[in-house]
């Protein structure tokens, strides 16, 4: 059975719709995950195993504050910007030909713009990396505004980039609704005075 996205259909009066990258509208959170494991074990020079429900539980954090976690977790020193080179070339390569469309969160793109409402990304991506996702999948045009890590100073939980992204549509932040496959990203959504509709990672 096809997946289907269930919501209040009061929701849909809402006119900015405002979705997360990874895992939300692209399948991208198993090749996330190859490239942390691949990367972390790469520097440790053996073999390092970071379970599933650990890293999805992450989603949405800076590479710093996992690495934080990872210290606490694991008692392992990374050298964060070592670990983002490792990783970049690595996951462009995946991104570009194993990502695929999330089609049921897709459909809801679709449907909330034949409805002439605005649409944003708001991820904590990098910006290639979104953009390459988003390009791979042809669905770089349904969006009015992308908006990335660096386009504001702190990530989720923190609402910066999802009051970044109402910015950039014009639209209130309370008239807005949140796409989201993380917990982090549901508080995130809450601190902006958003509605947000939570989605398995995929």
């Amino acid at each position: 059975m096809s997946e289907m996205i269930s919501f209040d259909p009061a929701l849909l009066k809402k006119r900015g719709w405002i979705f997360d990258c990874d895992g939300t509208v692209a399948e991208t959170m198993r090749i996330h995950h190859r490239t942390w494991t691949h990367i972390i074990s790469k520097q440790l020079g053996k073999s390092f195993d970071f379970p599933w429900d650990l890293f999805c539980s992450m989603g949405g954090m800076s590479a710093h504050d996992t690495c934080k976690n990872l210290k606490k977790l694991y008692n392992v020193d990374l050298d964060v910007p070592l670990l983002l080179a490792d990783g970049h070339d690595y996951l462009e390569i995946h991104l570009a030909k194993d990502v695929r469309p999330r089609k049921a969160v897709v459909a809801v793109v679709h449907h909330v713009k034949s409805l002439g409402h605005r649409t944003a990304i708001a991820s904590a991506g990098r910006k290639s990396h979104v953009h390459t996702s988003l390009t791979a999948i042809d669905i770089m045009h349904l969006f009015d505004a992308i908006i990335t890590a660096e386009d504001a100073t702190r990530l989720k939980p923190h609402p910066d980039l999802f009051l970044a992204a109402a910015a950039r549509i014009g639209i209130d932040p309370s008239d807005c609704v949140v796409v989201e496959d993380s917990p982090r990203g549901k508080e995130a959504a809450d601190a902006a005075g958003m509605e947000c509709i939570l989605v398995d990672p995929a």
